[in-house]
């Protein structure tokens, strides 16, 4: 037998999602609703509420980094997502470090495994949030052996991937 509901609630099992800090200016956001949008050109949308002082700032700067890091972030996650950016210095809240990006002139945070740099492309509005539609100018890879993602499951709870990754191979269908 299943519950319904008609918006997420506490009713709903958590949806784990990566959760990524996205930077824009010297501002810190937690994000956890992000997806690519297209291969080629690699174009990659990020949700952000109006009313959210990171909004402004992609507006007016019209760029931003998706910065991923380690599990052993996740109370940066948290205290970046507790302040307001306008407000409170979340590099130095946070004791993330800055590092200066390539392409675009938002500051990136040293700790991430791999990090996004993002020019908006295109801003489109959907009910409580907007979808800032970005290209993806470069792509920022550590060299690190073992990473474990963090992953928001919703209502302050993170988690990470347990196990091994499971490699399915192509199925071939008559």
């Amino acid at each position: 037998m299943f519950n319904t509901s008609l918006q997420l609630n506490e009713k709903c099992h958590a949806q784990p999602r990566i959760a990524a800090l996205l930077t824009c200016a010297d501002n810190i956001m937690p994000l956890a609703w992000h997806m690519p949008v297209s291969k080629s050109p690699f174009r990659y949308g990020v949700t952000v509420r109006s009313e959210n002082h990171t909004h402004g700032l992609i507006t007016k700067n019209r760029e931003f980094a998706l910065n991923f890091l380690d599990i052993s972030y996740q109370h940066a996650h948290q205290l970046c997502g507790q302040f307001h950016g306008g407000h409170v210095d979340k590099f130095k809240l946070s004791g993330l470090h800055k590092k200066s990006a390539s392409s675009i002139d938002s500051a990136l945070i040293e700790e991430a495994y791999m990090i996004y740099e993002c020019t908006l492309h295109d801003i489109i509005s959907y009910g409580d949030h907007d979808i800032f539609i970005a290209d993806v100018n470069l792509i920022l890879n550590k060299d690190t052996k073992e990473v474990k993602p963090t992953l928001f499951m919703g209502k302050g709870y993170y988690d990470t991937l347990k196990g091994e990754p499971v490699r399915l191979k192509k199925l071939d269908y008559v």
